[in-house]
């Protein structure tokens, strides 16, 4: 069965990991930067640029606040930061137009919600998101664990902001995925032994 598997995640909670081991043990491709590879070709744009950007693709109201606009309005202009996202969502549709693949963030659940993609949300406690990134930040080595804790939270802020408002959807609201895990509660391996479970249940059916 035609399988694609999207994994949205806050920073922190082992996601990319997750999806990596996932993709391993299914013997299916992974993808992540290769979206912001492809994006980069099409858009004749640096690839770091567009890492930097993407997160920040959102346009500010006079009071400051988020202005979500559909991509489909009418008279609608794509900006700059837009433009990217677009090349992004082709993308993520060529990857997994492919066949079965495990695709980690891009809005990729929203890219895909037509297809038939199983799309997975990984949560986790701010303990256990501090205490990873210590493990695989050493250049934050310095930092408090308050100093932490607002690192990880303005990382998630900006994913909720940018996820927000390109997909008028809440960032990691149940009703928006298949299966939410916190990964704290049953590990790494513990997570991708939960979502093989699920798609088994699935394709049983």
């Amino acid at each position: 069965m035609h399988r694609v598997i999207t994994i949205g995640r806050e920073f922190g909670s082992g996601g990319r990991e997750i999806g990596v081991k996932l993709a391993e043990r299914l013997n299916i491709p992974f993808y992540d930067k290769e979206i912001v590879a492809m994006a980069a070709e099409a858009g004749g744009l640096d690839e770091a640029f567009i890492e930097m950007n993407e997160e920040g693709g959102h346009r500010v109201n006079r009071k400051g606040g988020i202005r979500r606009t559909s991509l489909a309005s009418f008279n609608y202009h794509p900006s700059f930061s837009d433009g990217i996202f677009l090349h992004q969502c082709d993308a993520v549709k060529k990857l997994a137009a492919q066949g079965p693949c495990v695709i980690v963030g891009r809005c990729s659940d929203y890219v895909l919600r037509f297809d038939g993609s199983i799309d997975v949300f990984i949560a986790a406690s701010m303990p256990f998101k501090i205490a990873r990134k210590r493990a695989m930040a050493p250049e934050k080595a310095d930092y408090t664990d308050a100093q932490m804790e607002k690192w990880i939270s303005d990382v998630n802020h900006s994913r909720c902001n940018y996820y927000e408002h390109y997909t008028g959807r809440k960032w990691g609201h149940i009703q928006n995925y298949h299966l939410c895990i916190f990964s704290d509660m049953v590990g790494i391996d513990g997570s991708v032994d939960t979502i093989l479970a699920y798609l088994n249940s699935v394709e049983d059916k």
